[in-house]
């Protein structure tokens, strides 16, 4: 066993196909951030008093086998990578949680647990991208796209407000995989009636001029900072999930934000994340703001 070091990429892991999708997916990532990679797996809770004897040592040691194979077909066609790992006798959630407050970037995989599993999220990713307290990756999609070498432009999902973190982090992985960024801006006419317009359509161009306006702001400092990334924009009238999900069939990765500070008894993702991260054809990064 070995144990991490400070800026890493943290991968969770437990043998399934789609954590090592994710962990593929980590490895590359790792390497073009010419960083550690740390494998995490997380056995559960082990209460002695109703555990037989010797069945901790045991799944500990399978766990750990389990973990030196992951961690030397994460290093293989990736030279210099440095691969750390653990097993640890945790609820899986907290252990992960509790690793992205001291690493650069969690990798999960998404896991379906019924007939449904090619599109829906698994309970533990869902609440690590729900709870987590730095970026996480949630590495889906209905096709093979974990392998970063898919081509595809990088997709930010702007909202107004967007936080300058989102941003910044959508910028830095276009920049690190020397891919286009494509910023989606999604409005809605204010609605009186299902299907009746409160705002005519003639005043769409104002309209729009007003979002690529707000949009310009929030862009400057990522276009600074990163002068060598191709931007495009997209700016249309629709829901903002859809036009992430459809972006999404071409893209490499969603970048979305996630506010963690929300109203009472509201849910702790938004309606766009949760849908985003259900749906999306693609890995998906939710940055807590």
């Amino acid at each position: 066993m070995n144990t991490p070091s400070a800026d890493i990429v943290v991968v969770g892991f437990d043998r399934s196909q789609a954590a090592s999708r994710a962990l593929a997916w980590a490895a590359d990532e790792a390497a073009r951030r010419e960083t550690e990679l740390h494998i995490l797996h997380a056995l559960g809770v082990y209460l002695p008093e109703t555990t037989h004897q010797g069945v901790p040592d045991k799944d500990l040691l399978e766990a750990e086998e389990d973990l030196e194979q992951a961690a030397r077909r994460a290093q293989e066609g990736r030279d210099g990578l440095v691969v750390t790992w653990e097993a640890v006798w945790d609820e899986p959630v907290a252990a992960l949680i509790r690793m992205t407050r001291q690493v650069a970037l969690a990798v999960v995989g998404a896991r379906g647990l019924n007939r449904f599993s090619a599109v829906l999220l698994g309970s533990v990713s869902q609440r690590v991208a729900a709870h987590s307290a730095g970026p996480v990756v949630v590495v889906r999609g209905t096709q093979d796209k974990a392998n970063v070498a898919v081509p595809g432009a990088v997709v930010l999902g702007a909202a107004p407000g967007e936080s300058p973190d989102a941003v910044e982090f959508a910028f830095a992985e276009a920049a690190r995989w020397h891919a286009p960024l494509h910023v989606v801006r999604a409005w809605m006419y204010p609605q009186v009636l299902p299907g009746y317009l409160a705002v005519p359509l003639s005043d769409a161009e104002e309209y729009v001029a007003k979002e690529r306006a707000e949009l310009a702001d929030m862009l400057a400092s990522g276009r600074y900072a990163f002068p060598d990334v191709d931007v495009t924009e997209e700016i249309r009238p629709t829901e903002p999930e859809e036009a992430l999900i459809n972006a999404s069939h071409t893209a490499r990765l969603v970048v979305v934000g996630a506010r963690r500070h929300r109203p009472p008894f509201s849910m702790p993702l938004g309606k766009v994340v949760q849908r985003v991260l259900h749906h999306a054809d693609c890995p998906v990064a939710v940055v807590p703001t």
